[in-house]
């Protein structure tokens, strides 16, 4: 019962629609870009195993925009600057 329940509670299916990178410093950070639907983009920033941002915006460009502005804090705050490239 609780599978069944779990199946039903997703809300949509995320589509894979894209890989871009962003560049801080010397690192270079994969950022998953997903349709959660008509009008909404996801992007997940990996910047670490286990610490994966995840943004939403109407579009792609919207997303990568956003991240690209804060992606150097994102990786002050989290202590991740000097570890290698992903």
């Amino acid at each position: 019962m609780a599978r069944d329940l779990l199946k039903r509670s997703r809300v949509t299916h995320q589509k894979l629609i894209g890989v871009r990178h962003l560049r801080s410093e010397n690192r270079r950070i994969p950022v998953l870009l997903f349709r959660n639907g008509p009008s909404s983009v996801a992007g997940r920033c990996l910047i670490h195993p286990g610490d994966t941002p995840i943004v939403d915006g109407p579009s792609a460009e919207a997303v990568l925009a956003l991240l690209a502005g804060v992606i150097d804090d994102l990786l002050l705050a989290r202590g991740a600057r000097g570890i290698s490239s992903i």
